[in-house]
């Protein structure tokens, strides 16, 4: 990174930490003006909006959002030169791919100043905020990317920061448990992760009986966070694990405050309102890529928001959870759509299972796949947990459970916990 790249990272981070404390009043004239100003651009400068023929001056407040369509990754997908400001060429932009892990791989460019506000700065906020300034403590991220693509995406970090603390970056396809005893001599104080690789790292620990060191913070990210899941890598490390949901489209999103509520970043994007206390879908507006501006964007997420003042004193809008994907809802043979959440909850009090995913096989029958703590032994866990299973969700359904050795994770070190075994069944 540039020495003014450094500069501008530095000066917003400087207003990023004030910001944060502002009140709702400003908070909603800022994302006001924020909102009409990227909308007049997009109508102006961006093919596809060009195409809605909307007379930019007669966009004035965020209201106005609502003449734009949703769009999707499949629109995307079809036409992405489109949704790129007329005069920009991609080959001056910042990129990121999605891994294509939800069968819908995009590329999203940004421009210099969205890129290192998104990337870095809101970044740093976040851990300023839950960890307190990082000096002279060990970070260690275990990233997604395959181990010969790290060091070249290390390289793109701010130059000088190792003086500030020390950040050591290890795959997650790389053996859990090279990946163990590297965290047991590194320490650190940080750690990245998403939480069924961390939940990996404990079983592997508990196999190869080497302790675990205290890690006094930890984020997760790119999966849903179960109750379970929280309780199990919050005692086995002893910290305190803050929650980040973002996207390749946007970055960091929101994220988790001491109080637990996930914070809209609200100077990067907008999210439309959304009726408090149910889930809803995620329909996201960017306030500061004016290279590829996306407005309503339908990120095909759920989330549910809450009305109430967060306990923290933040003001922005919030979430009290990220529940996942639309796609990631059950479909049953009466048609009726349940939320995942009601099985890994039954699954989640299983003690012998360590690791577990869904496998929707048919309409009607559900397969278990499960990696367990004692291998080979029978048990009546098992038919408990069919029955626990079946009565949960109150129709004619089946349920199966299978004992593997390991569950396989995508491109993106992500790894499903429920997935369907054929395109019909969507």
């Amino acid at each position: 990174m540039k020495l003014s790249d450094q500069w501008y990272v530095a000066v917003r981070l400087t207003a990023a930490m004030r910001s944060q404390w502002w009140s709702a009043r400003r908070i909603s004239a800022f994302q006001n003006q924020a909102l009409v100003r990227m909308m007049r651009h997009a109508v102006r400068k961006v093919p596809f909006y060009q195409r809605l023929n909307l007379n930019a001056e007669r966009i004035n407040n965020a209201a106005d959002i609502e003449q734009f369509p949703l769009i999707s990754k499949r629109d995307i997908q079809r036409d992405p030169d489109s949704y790129i400001a007329a005069g920009v060429a991609p080959a001056a932009l910042y990129s990121s791919r999605t891994s294509g892990s939800s069968g819908d791989p995009t590329t999203t460019y940004f421009d210099r100043p969205a890129w290192l506000l998104s990337k870095y700065v809101l970044k740093m906020r976040r851990v300023a905020a839950t960890a307190g300034v990082p000096l002279l403590k060990r970070v260690l991220v275990l990233s997604g990317q395959a181990p010969e693509a790290l060091s070249a995406s290390a390289s793109s970090a701010p130059s000088g920061l190792g003086v500030i603390y020390t950040q050591k970056r290890l795959s997650m396809h790389a053996p859990p448990e090279r990946n163990v005893e590297f965290l047991a001599r590194f320490r650190p104080n940080i750690i990245y992760a998403s939480p069924s690789y961390l939940m990996d790292l404990i079983a592997t620990a508990e196999r190869l009986a080497l302790p675990l060191p205290k890690i006094r913070t930890l984020y997760t990210s790119a999966e849903v966070l179960t109750p379970v899941a929280r309780e199990r890598i919050q005692s086995v490390f002893s910290g305190r694990l803050y929650d980040v949901y973002g996207s390749t489209e946007f970055k960091e999103v929101a994220w988790q405050c001491s109080s637990g509520r996930y914070h809209l970043n609200f100077e990067s994007v907008y999210v439309e309102a959304q009726e408090p206390g149910s889930p809803a879908p995620m329909i996201l507006s960017t306030l500061c890529n004016f290279a590829m501006p996306l407005l309503r964007f339908d990120i095909g997420d759920l989330g549910t928001f809450d009305a109430q003042p967060c306990p923290c004193g933040r003001a922005s809008a919030h979430m009290l959870e990220f529940i996942g994907r639309e796609s990631d809802m059950i479909t049953l043979p009466s048609q009726r759509r349940v939320s995942r959440s009601l099985l890994t909850n039954v699954i989640d009090d299983e003690s012998s299972i360590l690791q577990y995913r869904i496998v929707q096989t048919q309409a009607d029958a559900f397969r278990v796949d499960v990696v367990v703590r004692t291998p080979g032994q029978s048990g009546l866990w098992r038919s408990r947990l069919c029955a626990q299973l079946e009565r949960m969700l109150g129709e004619p359904v089946s349920f199966t459970v299978c004992e593997v050795d390991a569950l396989e994770r995508a491109a993106s070190g992500k790894r499903s916990v429920f997935i369907r075994a054929n395109a019909e069944l969507n």
